[in-house]
């Protein structure tokens, strides 16, 4: 009897003493995790998370809707629509008219969009019958520059649209003894301060203002309305959408 009991005792302090172990054991290994996870337990040795890279914005979307039966021109600043439009109007009327369709007489920014505007004119001067027009563009002649002389051609008048620039757009007729803009004087109306394009049903040249070129610039009296030449036209443009 006291040998079993003696056995018994002995094997319960075998187990107590595993137990200890045990407990000893898992206190070090999770003081030992702790310590490893550093601040808030995550388990990187105490350094934080590197940061997320910022988003990028995306680009903002290219314009390019124009409405219907506009011209479509990209420009660097925005692109443009233009419309050409037949109407027997001074150039302020023209810009009126253009106003009605939220634009205004338009600049060439390059000369390739001069002669895409001359190409839409010819258009309609066959539709219409003409033999040759006058188109009204956004172009008036400088206040430092209120005559021939004083300032070079190409630096004498500044568009009016509000959006185009420099002056690659503007290709003056120029002849010996003929330079434009000459800003010639009329009573009552003064200086030809607005600006036009000629356009011809050829495409080329017309007998009746020998030595212009389909397309070329002059500067007229912004108050003419039925002559030089007595067909006109306008241009407008606005930003696309």
């Amino acid at each position: 009897m006291k040998l079993s009991i003696l056995i018994t005792f002995c094997f319960v302090c075998r187990v107590l003493a595993a137990i200890g172990r045990y407990d000893d054991s898992s206190s070090w290994s999770s003081e030992s995790h702790e310590g490893r996870g550093g601040r808030g337990g995550h388990g990187h040795g105490g350094r934080p998370r590197p940061p997320r890279p910022p988003v990028r914005p995306r680009p903002p979307r290219e314009k390019t809707n124009c409405p219907a039966d506009w011209m479509l021109f990209k420009r660097s600043q925005g692109n443009w629509c233009v419309k050409v439009f037949v109407g027997q109007w001074t150039h302020s009327q023209a810009e009126g008219q253009c106003n009605v369709q939220g634009a205004k007489l338009t600049g060439f920014q390059t000369n390739e969009e001069r002669l895409k505007v001359a190409e839409a004119g010819l258009k309609l001067i066959h539709q219409n019958g003409f033999q040759q027009a006058s188109l009204w563009i956004g172009a008036v002649r400088k206040a430092s520059c209120p005559r021939a002389g004083i300032c070079a051609p190409i630096d004498t008048f500044e568009w009016t649209d509000g959006h185009t620039t420099g002056t690659d757009g503007f290709n003056w007729f120029s002849a010996p003894g003929n330079v434009q803009p000459d800003g010639l004087w009329k009573n009552g109306w003064g200086h030809q301060s607005c600006a036009l394009q000629f356009l011809f049903a050829s495409g080329t040249t017309s007998n009746a203002w020998r030595g212009f070129i389909h397309g070329q610039i002059d500067d007229q009296w912004c108050q003419n309305q039925w002559d030089n030449p007595n067909n006109k036209l306008y241009a407008c443009g606005k930003l696309a959408t």
